[in-house]
């Protein structure tokens, strides 16, 4: 934890969730990335857990999403006006695709966990942020992958779980799009898969296996260090996937 909190931060995720009885106090920063900033916040009780974690979108912070509806595809119908706007990148149009990342973001995050996914638990949402689980390790924020060394039957039964993971997104038309052993947090002994906007919608993104074949080839980057492969597993979930075998 970054331990840099300011009091502003600390209000503006009050205001997202502090109202509807989930959270009671912002208590650090645990990520900061290029597009929203992750609090550990302390739980309401009647919540059940101690902590949660905020994920806040800052409109300063927005940057288009890597091209946000072209990176995933058309997810929601919109009009014509609205397209130009989001094209020319106007303010109209960068609040327009803010509100749709976060909500697709969302959804996406609620169809996995649903399904078994091993992804945090979704909790709210407000305009500007998604409350969830906070994946934690010994009291602390779990770490990333990348920096996780582990037994190689630890790493087989790892590799075996994301690869179902990458199974189950298919089964519902998804596929992450930015899979990597800087995506996923390793806690409790299993890997938890974070950072879900820009999932590609199948129905919807003509190029779902290139983007497929990338996800697998960067877990398999990090895989490697012990000796495992993922040969032919891209090919063949897409396979199965194309022939609706997947879920069964």
């Amino acid at each position: 934890m970054r331990g840099d909190l300011a009091a502003a931060e600390r209000e503006h995720v009050l205001a997202q969730f502090g109202g509807q009885g989930l959270i009671t106090d912002v208590l650090d920063i645990v990520g900061d990335g290029k597009e929203a900033t992750v609090y550990a916040c302390a739980a309401h009780p009647s919540v059940g857990v101690e902590l949660l974690a905020a994920k806040v979108y800052r409109a300063q912070k927005f940057r288009a999403f890597r091209g946000g509806r072209v990176y995933a595809g058309e997810r929601t119908p919109l009009d014509e006006r609205s397209k130009r706007a989001m094209r020319s990148k106007t303010q109209a149009g960068r609040a327009i695709a803010h509100r749709e990342w976060i909500a697709w973001e969302w959804d996406t995050l609620c169809r996995l966990f649903d399904a078994g996914a091993d992804v945090p638990e979704p909790l709210a949402r407000s305009e500007d942020a998604i409350l969830m689980e906070l994946v934690s390790s010994e009291g602390a924020a779990a770490p990333q992958l990348r920096f996780v060394e582990l037994e190689l039957e630890e790493a087989r039964a790892a590799l075996e779980r994301l690869q179902r993971n990458v199974e189950i997104f298919l089964d519902l038309h998804l596929v992450h799009g930015d899979l990597s052993a800087y995506n996923v947090l390793w806690a409790d002994g299993r890997p938890r898969i974070i950072d879900l906007p820009q999932a590609l919608n199948l129905h919807t993104h003509a190029d779902g296996f290139s983007y497929l074949r990338r996800d697998v080839a960067n877990l398999e980057r990090y895989f490697a260090r012990y000796g495992l492969e993922c040969r032919g597993f891209a090919e063949r979930a897409w396979q199965r996937y194309r022939r609706g075998e997947l879920g069964r």
